[in-house]
C-alpha cells in the first residue's frame, strides 16, 4: 500500500488560464464572419442517428407510453346519464407526442408509427390474451367497453397523424 496522496487536480474554472471572460470572444469567434466560413459536409445537427439507435428510442418510448395510455384510457367521468372519456382524450394526445418525438428526434417517418404499434400490441394484448380483462375491455354494453374499443379507434388515428405530420415536417426541413 502506498503512503504517497493521490495528486490532485484543479477544476478548469479554479485555475486562471481556465478563466475566460464573457465581454471578450475567444479567437476562434474572431476568426471569420459567418458568410466567410466554410464547411465541408453537414453540421452536427443536421446529421440523423443510425438506425439501430432510431429503433430503440422508439421501440423503448412506445413501450413505456403504450402501457401507461393503455392503462389510463379507461377513465370515464360520469354525469348525470351522460359519461366524459377524458382517458381517451389524454391518452391519445400522450399517445400522438410521443410518436411526433420519435418521428422528429430521430429524423425517420418510420419511427414515428412505432410507438403506436407498440400500443397497439399491448392494448391487443390486454384485451384479448386473458379473457374477462379489465383493462381493455372491448363490449358495447357498457361505456367502459365503448371506450375500450374507441381506443383502438384512437391509437390508429395518432399513428396516422404523427407519421403525416412527421412527414411533412421531414420534407419542408429538407426543401430549407
Amino acid at each position: 500500500m502506498s503512503t504517497s496522496s493521490p495528486q490532485r487536480r484543479e477544476a478548469p474554472w479554479a485555475s486562471p488560464e481556465g478563466q475566460r471572460s464573457y465581454e471578450t470572444p475567444a479567437m476562434d469567434e474572431l476568426s471569420a464572419p459567418d458568410e466567410e466560413r466554410t464547411t465541408d459536409g453537414p453540421r452536427a445537427s443536421d446529421e440523423r442517428p443510425g438506425a439501430a439507435s432510431s429503433a430503440l428510442t422508439s421501440v423503448l418510448t412506445g413501450v413505456l407510453v403504450g402501457a401507461v395510455a393503455t392503462a389510463m384510457h379507461g377513465g370515464i367521468w360520469y354525469l348525470d346519464g351522460w359519461w366524459l372519456p377524458w382517458g381517451l382524450v389524454f391518452s391519445g394526445a400522450l399517445l400522438l407526442c410521443a410518436g411526433l418525438w420519435c418521428g422528429t428526434s430521430t429524423r425517420r417517418v418510420w419511427a414515428a408509427a412505432v410507438p403506436g404499434l407498440a400500443t397497439y400490441l399491448i392494448a391487443w394484448a390486454t384485451a384479448y390474451l386473458r379473457q374477462g380483462s379489465a383493462l381493455v375491455v372491448t363490449q358495447w354494453s357498457a361505456p367502459i367497453g365503448v371506450v375500450g374499443i374507441a381506443w383502438f379507434v384512437v391509437v390508429f388515428l395518432a399513428v396516422m397523424a404523427s407519421v403525416i405530420v412527421t412527414g411533412r415536417w421531414l420534407a419542408r426541413r429538407c426543401t430549407r
